[in-house]
């Protein structure tokens, strides 16, 4: 957590939250504005998509915060920290999303995973579990995203993704509680 919250804006990160002794796969933002809380608390569109070709794909996530802006991410499905966190995600049916801001303000979501939420990412999950993206079929993919994006949007910097140890709930831990 503190590698994220010390990351330059706009960025994402995803990883592993525990709420009542259960882990939960999380997906969080940092935007460079911060998302006003009337706009946060009207909530989001979520979308995903698969983008590439035959020999490689990247796991697209978009996050519209409605009459504000977009924010889209792109992982390689072939970090194994992706891997796990969308295993946990798409096992346990649920997960957390959070908008962290500048002066400390965060959105928590909690969202049980129905029959549309992530049907991308569970319909193609056995593809993602056997990919073999590498560091510069995504790049490649990143820049090509970056120049013509789909949603339009702000494309988010993926940070926090180098150590399968940020999954250690036992350390580095941000403790929050709701106002």
């Amino acid at each position: 957590m503190r590698e994220f919250i010390e990351a330059g804006t706009p960025c994402f990160a995803l990883g592993l939250v525990e709420e009542q002794g259960q882990q939960c796969g999380f997906l969080a933002l940092r935007p460079e504005e911060e998302i006003p809380p009337e706009i946060a608390d009207s909530g989001f569109a979520f979308g995903h998509s698969l983008y590439g070709s035959s020999s490689f794909e990247v796991l697209h996530f978009a996050f519209q915060f409605y009459g504000f802006q977009t924010y889209n991410v792109l992982l390689n499905p072939n970090n194994p920290l992706v891997r796990a966190v969308l295993e946990i995600m798409v096992e346990g049916g649920d997960y957390f999303f959070f908008a962290l801001s500048e002066s400390g303000r965060v959105a928590a979501f909690r969202t049980e995973i129905g029959q549309e939420t992530l049907s991308q990412v569970k319909a193609n999950l056995s593809r993602l579990r056997q990919s073999t993206t590498t560091e510069s079929q995504y790049e490649l993919a990143r820049c090509a995203f970056e120049e013509s994006p789909e949603p339009e949007g702000v494309l988010l910097n993926w940070v926090c993704r180098d150590n399968i140890d940020y999954l250690d709930l036992s350390e580095d831990r941000l403790d929050l509680t709701p106002a």
